[in-house]
């Protein structure tokens, strides 16, 4: 009797066939959640807080930052939110914040150039909030002062729109509209004059990272552009040389006197 269970047992650890018991939880946990109806049950119903603490999720709210405590406090638990099917399964019900919060759409207006945004766009090419929440931003309106020269430098939505995974930040009409920039800048000379510079009639030959940020930056230069320097051939004198435009040296061409 004992030499046919060691043939046996011998048979199954060559063959493969020896019950897997890590194979085993894994099927036992990516069963589908049963319907939960209160926070206790989620807490002793889940098949995740049968071996995990839930206390590391209880933790002190921080501004920007999503908060499982407050959400929990209000009387939400997990598996309203999340679709739990093992430890390789996990995935966010997206629609559920909506019930609450506004997300489908918003307008990003600390700029000078206001850009709507829309989540539902983004949320069906990336699954989970946690693509852009919180390391790129936080998840509460205007904690974040975005400039263009973060954008440009990979930061916020230049982390994607950087030619690669998404269309470049310098294609502005994108997400702004430039009518408002369909305008003159005027600028106050002494002596010789004020200027008054066109953005139409410029960006009719140019595009706008023909300009920027590489020759000015996302915010207007008054004060800081000497004629010293465009005689150097920076600011407006990278063009304005006499063969791309006209020269700086024709004062007449901007600079009008009064």
């Amino acid at each position: 009797m004992k030499w046919s269970v060691l043939v046996i047992s011998t048979a199954f650890l060559l063959t493969g066939c020896y019950p897997n018991m890590d194979q085993m939880h894994q099927e036992k946990v990516a069963e589908a959640p049963v319907t939960i109806i209160s926070v206790n049950e989620a807490l002793g119903g889940l098949p995740c807080f049968k071996c995990h603490s839930y206390k590391e999720f209880s933790g002190t709210p921080q501004k920007g930052i999503f908060s499982h405590k407050l959400h929990m406090d209000t009387g939400y638990h997990c598996n309203q939110c999340h679709d739990v099917r093992g430890h390789n399964h996990v995935t966010i019900n997206k629609d559920i914040c909506g019930e609450c919060h506004e997300v489908q759409e918003m307008t990003l207006e600390r700029t000078a150039m206001p850009a709507p945004f829309n989540h539902d766009l983004h949320t069906t090419i990336y699954n989970s909030c946690k693509e852009c929440h919180p390391k790129l931003f936080l998840m509460s309106g205007g904690t974040s002062r975005i400039t263009m020269n973060d954008i440009d430098n990979g930061s916020y939505c230049g982390a994607c729109h950087n030619g690669d995974s998404a269309f470049p930040s310098s294609e502005c009409s994108r997400c702004h509209d430039l009518k408002d920039f369909d305008r003159e800048l005027a600028y106050t000379v002494e002596d010789i004059g004020d200027v008054a510079f066109s953005h139409m009639s410029h960006t009719s030959a140019f595009s706008c990272d023909g300009c920027h940020p590489k020759v000015f930056s996302m915010k207007k230069t008054a004060g800081k552009m000497t004629m010293d320097d465009m005689y150097e051939g920076k600011f407006c004198g990278l063009c304005h040389n006499g063969n791309i435009a006209s020269s700086v040296e024709d004062c007449e061409k901007c600079h009008q006197k009064s």
